[in-house]
This record gives C-alpha cells, sequence and structure tokens, in this order.
C-alpha cells in the first residue's frame, strides 16, 4: 500500500515517461516507466527519502531520453502520488 510519495509524466517527442518516488510497505522507492513501451526503465530501488528518489529517477530519464531519442528532459512538475 503507498503511504505518500510524489510522480511526474515526461511527454518530449515520441517519449512518454513516468517518474515515481514513493513511500510505501517496502520502504522509500524510486522508479522509471516507460509508457510508450510498457516497460520499466529503471525498476523500483530503495532510496534514503523522497527527495533522493526524485534526484534518481531524474538522473535515469534525463539520460534515457538522451540516448534514446537525442532529446533533453523538460521541467519537471511533481504531483502528490494520489493525484491524477
Amino acid at each position: 500500500m503507498l503511504d505518500n510519495g510524489v510522480w511526474a509524466e515526461i511527454k518530449v517527442g515520441g517519449e512518454n515517461l513516468r517518474l515515481f518516488s514513493e513511500h510505501s510497505a517496502q520502504g522509500v522507492c524510486a522508479s522509471v516507466y516507460n509508457v510508450r513501451t510498457k516497460e520499466w526503465i529503471a525498476p523500483s530501488e530503495p532510496v534514503d527519502d523522497i527527495e533522493d528518489g526524485k534526484e534518481k529517477v531524474v538522473q535515469y530519464a534525463r539520460e534515457y531520453l538522451r540516448r534514446a531519442a537525442d532529446m533533453e528532459l523538460p521541467p519537471i512538475h511533481w504531483k502528490d502520488a494520489r493525484s491524477r
């Protein structure tokens, strides 16, 4: 069960990524999901806190976009984990 956290959706070019930094029953975890391919770019991994998770997923997303699409990461607008 999700206790709290944040998420963001990145749409640039043909890419659509979802970034997560969440606190759940397993602890604080961070992950990046590719909506277009329905694959995890960075599966859930433990982090120190929500802010640390945000930094990690931004790094993963930035590297992925550079490598896969030769694009830069646009500004990120974080949302509460329970919002849509």
